[in-house]
């Protein structure tokens, strides 16, 4: 596995990771790391090693000898002999409880998100404090319309993911385990003090998978918040209720990718299942953290009109009108290079759609210029912030009202109108 020391790192190491328009930005020395960099020194070997920490969430079946074939098998009973299996199920065996695919995971292997390993009958994360992936981001490329305009996101991933999304924009670092990635040492602490020094008001945990480093993002965005910063994590929500709610109580807002309103499609394409997601989403709404949602319109898998109907309706009518909900449009990714992009008639049309259905702030993404882009007040119609790629060019709230009629907007504002353009630091 090839890692960057923080010296490596702060002196200027070259990109690290290349990806597509939206995608992770590079590792590099750049301007945003201010202050001296410290005398570090080289990372040891990456197993056992600063890296790696017991996971929070998972079953450990001992050493019996065998593993019960009901664990993994529907309508098996108790007592079912291990030839149910063909094979013998002989050593220590894990059953993974962060994410639905409740993986299980034999003494020397790791789950499907390749960074959760067995070790001797307990379960590792093997990218804790190990990020591929590091740089500064406006909030609104994530995409956050509702959650403080402007503010710089310190943003950072590990390779791995639990799903396998064909159109995956983050490929290089989301579809490897970390061995494939060129990472650097950057614990919590770390991060939050690089942060600081970015003047970034925000650490985003986005670009792969954020629940496959949960305990780094959990351990991260608690000690952001006794240094005063927030943390928004960018998010599939393919995760258990229990690992998500600990979570909801450490972290400020979560952007939930619903990657479409159909089953067939997550088992096809994304390689998941839709009711976790939606069960996630409801988990998220009920705890009172800032959410926002966005559907990527892919050609011909997910782009029928009565789904995207009905994902509106059921935002509508199970949680709130107020949800913003993000259209983005689709550019060929990964594996379906053959598709064309998403054209805009599309994206109007669910945009419309869903404004009917009764959503108040509904936003076409990946479309510079669009009307779409745009915040408009449900009360008046006036437009109260206008974007122009991920710069913020007017901003007429008057902290969390309309500056015109004085409807209040929801979402997590500044007290103050922020310095408009690109990033606002502190």
């Amino acid at each position: 596995m090839s890692r960057l020391t923080r010296r490596e790192f702060l002196l200027g190491a070259g990109a690290l990771v290349a990806v597509g328009a939206g995608g992770a930005a590079g590792l590099s020395g750049s301007a945003w790391w201010e202050g001296s960099p410290q005398a570090i020194e080289r990372a040891a070997p990456p197993a056992p090693g600063p890296w790696t920490i017991e996971a929070r969430h998972y079953t450990s079946f001992g050493s019996s000898g065998s593993l019960n074939c009901s664990s993994c098998h529907s309508g098996v009973e108790d007592a079912a002999p291990v030839s149910y299996c063909h094979i013998p199920h002989q050593g220590d065996y894990v059953r993974c409880n962060l994410c639905p695919h409740h993986c299980i995971i034999k003494e020397g292997e790791r789950g499907r998100c390749r960074v959760r390993e067995n070790r001797a009958g307990r379960l590792y994360s093997v990218v804790y404090g190990n990020p591929c992936a590091v740089h500064v981001d406006p909030i609104e490329k994530k995409p956050f319309f509702h959650f403080l305009p402007t503010a710089a996101a310190f943003s950072l991933a590990t390779a791995g993911c639990s799903l396998r999304c064909l159109y995956c924009q983050n490929a290089s670092i989301s579809q490897v385990p970390p061995e494939q990635t060129e990472n650097i040492d950057l614990p919590p602490q770390e991060v939050v003090r690089a942060a600081q020094r970015a003047n970034a008001p925000v650490i985003a945990y986005t670009y792969s998978e954020p629940m496959v480093f949960y305990e780094y993002m959990l351990s991260t965005a608690e000690l952001g918040r006794q240094a005063g910063l927030r943390s928004v994590v960018i998010s599939a929500g393919f995760v258990d209720r229990q690992p998500l709610l600990e979570l909801c109580q450490a972290v400020d807002a979560i952007k939930i990718d619903l990657k479409g309103y159909d089953e067939g499609f997550y088992r096809t394409v994304c390689g998941g299942e839709l009711r976790p997601v939606l069960d996630a989403i409801q988990t998220i709404y009920d705890t009172g953290i800032h959410l926002e949602i966005v559907n990527l319109v892919v050609p011909t898998l997910n782009d029928r009109m009565d789904q995207l109907r009905a994902l509106a309706r059921w935002l509508v009518h199970e949680l709130s009108p107020d949800v913003p909900l993000h259209f983005s449009r689709f550019f060929p990714q990964y594996q379906l290079v053959n598709l064309p992009p998403t054209p805009e008639e599309t994206l109007d049309q669910a945009r419309n759609i869903a404004l009917e259905e009764g959503m108040r702030f509904v936003y076409v993404g990946n479309v510079p210029g669009h009307a779409g882009n745009h915040t408009y007040c449900p009360a008046c119609g006036q437009r109260i912030i206008a974007r122009q790629g991920f710069a913020v060019l007017e901003y007429h709230l008057e902290g969390n009202a309309c500056a015109y009629c004085g409807e209040v907007i929801p979402g997590v504002w500044w007290p103050k109108p922020p310095t408009l353009g690109l990033g606002t630091r502190w």
